[in-house]
C-alpha cells in the first residue's frame, strides 16, 4: 500500500470517528439517562405503595383500638352492631372478627355455630400479633382475604388494598412482602407470585433481569417490602 492510499485510508477512518463517536456517545448517554428515569420511576412507585400499606394498616389498627374500647359481652347483637359501626367508619376494613387465638367466634353479620378454628398464621409478633395471608375462611366464602389479628379483634382486609396505586404503565408490575418469610400479602393484577419470589432475596436494591427492570424498596417502620418492575 502506498504512503497516499494510506493518508486517504487513515483520513477515512478519521472522519468515520469524527462522525460517529459523538452519536454513538450520544446513544450510550441516552441509554444511561433512560435507565436511570426507568430506575428512579420505579423506586418513587414502590415507596407509594409502601405508604398506601402504611395507611391500611394504620387503619387496621385504628378499628381495633375502637373495637378494645366494647366492655359488654361478645359475640351479642349489641358486640356485632359495634363492630359493625367500626368498619362503616374506616376505610380499607372490610370485616372485623372477635376472636380468641385462632378461634374466630364471630364477625358483624355471622357467629358460626362452632368457632372457626383458622390454620397457622403466616407471620406472628410478640405479644399478640397474628396476620394470616390469602385465607378463604366462612366468614369470606370465596375469597381470599387477610386477616390482620391484634388480641380478641380481627380485621378482614382485601389484599388489593394494601398496593392498590393508580399508573398509566400497563407494564407495570408490583407486589408486597414481609421480609420475615418472603412471602406476599399483595399483588397486582400483572404479578405472579412464584415469578417474583425468587427476586426477592436479591442482595442488590435495582437490576435487570431479561427486558423487565425491578428495584426492591423496605420498609423503614415495619419488616415489609415492595418489588416493582416494568418492562
Amino acid at each position: 500500500m502506498s504512503q497516499s492510499t494510506r493518508r486517504k485510508v487513515l483520513r477515512f477512518l478519521g472522519t468515520i470517528i469524527v462522525v460517529l463517536l459523538p452519536i454513538l456517545l450520544a446513544i450510550w448517554f441516552a441509554h444511561i439517562r433512560a435507565v436511570s428515569e426507568t430506575r428512579n420511576q420505579l423506586h418513587s412507585f414502590a415507596q407509594l405503595v409502601l405508604d398506601k400499606t402504611e395507611r391500611v394498616i394504620l387503619q387496621a389498627d385504628l378499628a381495633r383500638d375502637a373495637a378494645e374500647q366494647y366492655q359488654g359481652q361478645a359475640c351479642t347483637p349489641a358486640h356485632q352492631q359495634r363492630m359493625l359501626n367500626i368498619i362503616r367508619g374506616r376505610l380499607y376494613i372490610n370485616e372485623l372478627i372477635y376472636a380468641k387465638g385462632q378461634r374466630f367466634l364471630c364477625s358483624t353479620v355471622m357467629t358460626p355455630t362452632s368457632p372457626y378454628f383458622i390454620p397457622r398464621a403466616d407471620y406472628k409478633r410478640k405479644p399478640d400479633i397474628a396476620i394470616y395471608y390469602y385465607r378463604d375462611t366462612p366468614f369470606f366464602n370465596g375469597y381470599k382475604m387477610t386477616y390482620m389479628q391484634r388480641g380478641n379483634y380481627v380485621a378482614v382486609i382485601n389484599p388489593l388494598s394494601y398496593s392498590e396505586v393508580m399508573s398509566d404503565d400497563p407494564a407495570l408490575a408490583w407486589g408486597m412482602y414481609d421480609t420475615v418469610t418472603n412471602t406476599f400479602f399483595s399483588l397486582s393484577e400483572q404479578a405472579q407470585a412464584d415469578q417474583l419470589l425468587p427476586l426477592v432475596r436479591r442482595s442488590e436494591p435495582v437490576f435487570q433481569q431479561g427486558e423487565r427492570f425491578y428495584t426492591l424498596v423496605k420498609s423503614a417502620k415495619r419488616p415489609v417490602a415492595a418489588i416493582v418492575s416494568t418492562s
